[in-house]
């Protein structure tokens, strides 16, 4: 590993600097702000609301395109468990200052209504955290309607370093 430090600026915030190896010392919602500028999240246009690292919980918004649906108009079940499986591994690396990650064993997956195109409310819970598995719990609900939950097994691995300046698409990175 490289031993030089990754800087990036928080939004709202130009005049301080964050390290990578700084993340455990910011807030939740400074957190929040620079995960947002994250563009590899695009896909399901995910955006983090709130975060609370302490307890691991984490309650994110999806606004899904149609493009996603299948015949019937609801939302391919493949997408579904995406964004629910992001939802929970997000609220177990924010817990973790981004030092850890959850690759997931195994996700189980319940379907209780469809999902349509449109604006989806995540939330992701860790129920446990050991040394090396992981145990997280998930919802999707839509129109104030639990539509999906899931629960998932995962690895506790390290985070590789992380380049702030590309996950946020400053294309003018040193």
């Amino acid at each position: 590993f490289s031993s030089r430090r990754r800087h990036t600026r928080l939004q709202g915030d130009w005049s301080s600097d964050v390290c990578s190896s700084d993340l455990e010392k910011i807030s939740d919602a400074e957190l929040i702000k620079l995960f947002n500028k994250n563009k590899l999240f695009d896909l399901f246009n995910m955006t983090v609301l709130e975060v609370d690292t302490t307890a691991g919980n984490i309650k994110v918004e999806f606004d899904i395109d149609k493009k996603y649906c299948n015949p019937a108009g609801d939302v391919q079940g493949g997408i579904v468990s995406g964004m629910v499986d992001d939802a929970t591994a997000l609220a177990f690396i924010f817990q973790n200052h981004f030092k850890k990650r959850p690759p997931t064993i195994e996700l189980k997956t319940n379907f209780l209504y469809p999902t349509k195109p449109g604006k989806v409310i995540g939330y992701g819970r860790v129920v446990k955290s050991g040394k090396n598995i992981v145990f997280l719990e998930g919802r999707l609900e839509q129109n104030n309607r639990t539509v999906v939950t899931s629960t998932s097994t995962c690895v506790s691995v390290d985070m590789p370093q992380v380049n702030f300046k590309k996950m946020i698409g400053d294309n003018n990175e040193k």
